[in-house]
């Protein structure tokens, strides 16, 4: 059974209900609803034609976007803040407009200096259509301060 993603972290990120990828209230977003099942994250995503690159495609940089956002939210999740230091894609087949797709993030490691993550999309039919690699720097609440340029 999956849960809605709660965090009791949300005060922490003053940017979050305005985040492009999960945000509820940034009109403009994706608006992701990212849900924790087991270990992982999952969400589905239904592109619609205002992210298009070529006709009917979607544009890579947003299935960059939501691949990113469901390892992020997975981190987020532990309660442990992190910031995405790389990620790698590998693009399998064309993400196409109208179509829904599934993506789902999980941990393969963690210690004090990184958090490594996958993540994958799927299709209707459950082929793979696009994986990632990412690695996420942790950060204590001090350094967010800092990165967000808080005192």
């Amino acid at each position: 059974m999956s849960e809605p993603f709660v965090s009791e972290r949300d005060h922490l990120q003053g940017l979050h209900w305005q985040c492009f990828g999960c945000g509820q209230e940034n009109r403009l977003g994706l608006r992701l609803n990212i849900r924790l099942v087991g270990d992982r994250t999952e969400c589905t995503f239904t592109p619609i034609p205002e992210f298009q690159g070529p006709p009917g495609v979607t544009h890579s940089g947003i299935i960059a976007t939501v691949l990113d956002e469901v390892m992020s939210q997975l981190i987020y999740a532990q309660l442990q803040l992190a910031v995405t230091r790389k990620i790698e894609i590998t693009y399998r087949r064309p993400i196409r407009v109208g179509q829904t797709y599934t993506f789902t993030a999980w941990i393969v490691k963690q210690n004090s200096r990184i958090i490594a993550a996958r993540a994958e999309a799927r299709d209707a039919e459950g082929n793979q259509v696009a994986r990632a690699r990412g690695i996420f720097a942790p950060m204590d609440e001090e350094r967010v301060a800092k990165f967000l340029d808080r005192d």
